[in-house]
């Protein structure tokens, strides 16, 4: 039994992730266009007709981008919750999609889609109803994390104990600060409902990982107030100061946008 996956795309340009078990494959998120999309599946051996299902998180573009053209061309079955898939935004960001293809999975609900069971949980964005999604095979889980400004203590006591994460870690606050945003967007990304710095990813890690937990990919990076030397150096100090599970065996890698898609990680 494997539950295995790679990062294709993560960024304010498009996020997707694709996932795979022994009998399905899924995306979280479709946010580039179907011909980028094929690209990137492409490099991973890997096309569109492998998708059974799209697990939309919330409405903005680069997280939706791809889903109205790939449900046409594949009929690919798109959940989410009912804010998020019958809202204008994404109505017009989607176009005509068959609408026996949309299925509603609400905060807090899982459901089983052949041997994987998925589980929706809020995340403080600021969208119409933003949610993110824990993807449990056999007794293997995979937590994916990012466009989030702030986890309360239910959320870190769902999210424990993974065996693998995504998760944002969007910025270095002194780049940001002293970078040539506006106020308004340097506010909002600081808010709770904005992104989490490289402090605040490694603080919740730091609540969440356990002596289960192998592998952590640094996702949703941002190009003009972080890198990956950055946010690297930030988590690692955070979670050797906080946290006991900490080691040199526990792999922690970052992602760009300007990357391939990364190697198959086994869950």
């Amino acid at each position: 039994m494997s539950l295995k996956l790679s990062v294709l795309a993560s960024g304010s340009s498009g996020n997707i992730t694709y996932i795979e078990s022994d009998e399905t494959s899924i995306l979280i998120d479709a946010g580039l266009s179907k011909k980028r999309t094929e690209i990137l599946l492409k490099k991973i051996n890997k096309n569109l007709n492998d998708i059974e299902a799209i697990f939309v998180s919330h409405e903005h573009i680069d997280h939706i981008r791809g889903v109205g053209v790939i449900n046409r061309c594949y009929d690919t079955s798109i959940y989410g919750n009912k804010d998020t898939l019958y809202c204008d935004k994404f109505k017009k960001a989607t176009g005509i999609i068959n609408q026996d293809s949309l299925k509603i999975i609400e905060s807090g609900e899982s459901i089983i889609l052949d041997d994987l069971k998925i589980t929706a949980f809020s995340t403080s964005h600021d969208s119409i109803n933003s949610q993110f999604y824990m993807i449990e095979h056999e007794n293997k889980k995979l937590i994916c994390l990012t466009d989030i400004g702030h986890v309360d203590p239910d959320l870190i006591s769902l999210i424990k104990s993974a065996d693998v994460y995504l998760i944002e870690s969007n910025y270095n606050v002194d780049l940001l600060l002293n970078g040539n945003r506006p106020e308004f967007n340097k506010r909002r990304i600081l808010s709770k409902v904005g992104h989490l710095s490289n402090e605040d990813c490694g603080s919740v890690l730091s609540n969440c990982i356990d002596e289960t937990t192998h592998t952590i990919v640094l996702c949703h990076l941002s190009n003009d107030h972080n890198n990956k030397s950055i946010a690297l150096k930030s988590v690692k100090n955070v979670l050797s100061e906080n946290c006991r599970f900490s080691s040199n065996s526990l792999n922690i890698m970052a992602f760009t946008q300007q990357d391939d898609p990364t190697d198959f990680i086994n869950v």
